[in-house]
């Protein structure tokens, strides 16, 4: 479906504990924003929320994390940084940017997908499967 991105905001999912939410696809897509949105609505209010990209991931209340693993480029490193716990833990809400270098080894509950809109800069295909 194609949705501007002031529209991100519409898109709802329902996430409970110990979902792993996988998001792919080009750069400056609007993964981050996405995750934003989702992130604010399961907490209820007002929170700034920006991307892990340079250290990796965050830690919001209620146990929720944002995740950017671009900057990894194998699993060996996702395990030799301890993170597989926040992983293995059903308490936790993880939301995954660039889960390639884990996804063998951890099943999301959904998978996004979200593409640029050729000549739309404002524009993104997004794919939402539940697993």
């Amino acid at each position: 479906m194609i949705y501007t991105i002031d529209k991100l905001a519409e898109i709802n999912i329902d996430c409970k504990k110990w979902d792993k939410v996988y998001f792919y696809w080009d750069l400056w897509a609007g993964k981050t924003t996405l995750i934003k949105q989702l992130i604010g609505r399961l907490l209820w209010k007002e929170t700034i929320i920006t991307s892990p990209t340079y250290i990796h991931y965050k830690k919001y209340e209620k146990n929720i994390y944002h995740f950017d693993l671009y900057r990894l480029s194998e699993y060996e490193e996702f395990i030799n940084i301890w993170w597989e716990e926040i992983l293995d833990n059903e308490d936790n809400i993880c939301f995954i940017e660039w889960p390639e270098i884990i996804e063998n080894t951890y099943k999301p509950s959904v998978k996004i997908f979200l593409k640029k809109v050729d000549w739309k800069d404002d524009e993104r295909d997004i794919i939402i499967e539940h697993i």
